[in-house]
């Protein structure tokens, strides 16, 4: 399941979210939800989510304020919100996609996919790295004994 955090300074908007991914998108896991870049700062460190769903303007800072302070970013973004003014700026930060409110469900679910399957290909690339990491030192190993017995 793609853990998802949603981050928004109107509860509205929170509950609003939160209902349309348990109605429309089943493999989310929503793991929390936070009114601020304070609070979804912690909880992005604390539940490690892969995709969060971010609002633009919110209290103490705005959404790239909180993306400065976690660079590189180990997660998909997709800004939500009612300004079509920052989707430039969006994008220069590694944006998944970008949202208006009121959000259309059809683009909820296409981007839930998306993020689903960037997560997927971040896993098979760790689990790859991982494996050549461990095999690479000991097939290393392996040539050079074979090197010294032909010497």
């Amino acid at each position: 399941m793609l853990k998802v955090l949603t981050v928004d300074d109107e509860p509205k908007n929170l509950r609003i979210m939160k209902e349309l991914l348990k109605e429309y998108c089943p493999q989310v896991n929503h793991v929390g939800e936070a009114d601020n870049i304070e609070v979804a700062l912690r909880l992005i460190n604390e539940l490690q989510p892969e995709l969060v769903l971010l609002d633009i303007e919110m209290p103490y800072g705005n959404a790239f304020d909180l993306l400065d302070q976690i660079i590189p970013v180990s997660f998909e973004v997709v800004f939500v919100t009612a300004f079509d003014s920052y989707t430039l700026k969006a994008f220069k930060y590694a944006a998944l996609d970008y949202l208006l409110k009121p959000v259309d469900i059809e683009e909820l679910k296409a981007v839930v996919a998306k993020a689903e399957l960037r997560a997927g290909q971040k896993n098979i690339n760790q689990q790859l790295q991982f494996l050549m990491q461990t095999i690479a030192p000991v097939s290393y190993t392996h040539l050079r004994a074979h090197e010294t017995v032909l010497d």
